[in-house]
């Protein structure tokens, strides 16, 4: 799996200093990115597993951090994930992979980012285009149709990314946030205003490999939000009934991955 510096620009890491890392909050990760992609007025964060061999690339998109600070906010002023999860998830794959980094996750440009791209705006518009331009690009440079492998809030934008990356044929998404409406009713939080709800756009045809996971204890985004999701945009609803949100996908994954995409079956219309 090939990372060059054209089709996107690319500024690899030089130094820690020069590049803000106390902004960043990369202290909480075990590693610094590989490189930055430098897109819709972002840089975004970018590792690899450095494997060579297969024709299908997986891009992971984690979750939406910190977004607040307690419950009720106020809005963080760093959201980066805290949790290594989905980037120890993305180091076990064998197939080429990614782990990209969102908007104003790990590096806060002054201009670019404000608040709203990680609280009520986290799916919106400007997110989901950057995305879209990253995994559009590091399709080409790599030459290999894409899976996006979506956790919590990285599902909800797999999804939108899906609708406007063509290379994007295949779907992953772990206690994904795919119902936005009902999960805020659920929790009792404030409708996110300002982003969009997957289960409103749905998937393309040509996403034929479709597979949802949840957790069956998973307190913060329930199984419900993915079974709601497959009832209206069908594919395979997997519930691992003592999953919580976070345990235990990490010592699981390897098995999974063999379900997510040996096991997966195309979806079938209703």
């Amino acid at each position: 799996m090939h990372v060059k510096p054209y089709v996107i620009a690319i500024i690899v890491v030089l130094s820690c200093l020069a590049l803000g890392c106390a902004e960043r909050g990369l202290r909480v990760f075990p590693q610094q990115p590989d490189a930055w992609l430098a897109v819709g007025g972002f840089k975004l964060a970018l590792f690899n597993n450095e494997a060579k061999q297969g024709s299908l690339l997986h891009i992971y998109l984690d979750g939406d951090g910190r977004p607040l600070v307690g419950p009720e906010g106020p809005a963080s002023q760093n959201a980066t994930p805290t949790n290594p999860l989905v980037l120890s998830m993305m180091l076990q794959d064998p197939a080429p992979s990614i782990y990209l980094g969102r908007p104003c996750h790990f590096y806060l440009d002054a201009v670019a980012c404000h608040a709203d791209l990680w609280t009520a705006g986290r799916y919106g518009s400007v997110v989901v285009d950057a995305l879209c331009q990253a995994v559009e690009g590091l399709a080409a440079e790599n030459q290999m149709p894409v899976a996006l492998v979506g956790f919590s809030g990285g599902g909800a934008l797999a999804v939108l990314v899906a609708g406007c990356a063509e290379s994007v044929t295949h779907i992953v998404t772990i206690n994904g946030n795919l119902d936005t409406k009902l999960w805020a009713e659920m929790r009792g939080f404030l409708p996110l205003i300002g982003s969009m709800n997957p289960i409103e756009f749905g998937l393309p045809d040509r996403v034929t490999q479709r597979i949802y996971f949840a957790g069956g204890e998973d307190a913060v985004v329930p199984p419900e939000i993915s079974s709601a999701f497959e009832q209206a945009v069908p594919g395979r609803l997997v519930v691992k009934p003592q999953f919580t949100h976070t345990c235990c996908w990490v010592s699981a994954w390897e098995s999974l991955l063999g379900e997510a995409f040996t096991g997966a079956t195309p979806a079938q219309p209703r």
